[in-house]
């Protein structure tokens, strides 16, 4: 199955949006880890992300709740949203405009 293009999308194309913090299994151990699950409806496609806490976003929470409330007022704003990857050192670019411009470890599901 093919990738899809990198999120760049007005927010009065995003139709709906979810972003939880599930507990899965570490890849480098038996323990468990807390991972935000962030997916977007947008534009007629589903795009999925799995973000992980590191020493720029160490509080997986606080994480969460910037990209639900940056999300938000992207759709009520009609800002534009774009989060494009860097696959090979697993980092993600979130950027909504005037509101947020971070970047998360984390990759494309």
């Amino acid at each position: 199955m093919p990738r899809k293009k990198q999120l760049k999308v007005s927010g009065s194309l995003i139709t709906s949006f979810s972003v939880e913090v599930k507990k899965v299994k570490s890849d480098h151990s038996d323990s468990l880890i807390d991972v935000i699950h962030l997916d977007i409806h947008a534009d007629g496609d589903v795009y999925k992300y799995d973000i992980r806490k590191d020493e720029r976003a160490p509080d997986i929470n606080e994480t969460r709740d910037q990209i639900e409330a940056s999300l938000e007022k992207a759709r009520n704003d009609f800002l534009k949203v774009e989060i494009s990857e860097y696959t090979e050192r697993f980092y993600l670019f979130f950027k909504v405009q005037g509101v947020c411009n971070a970047q998360y470890t984390g990759y494309r599901i």
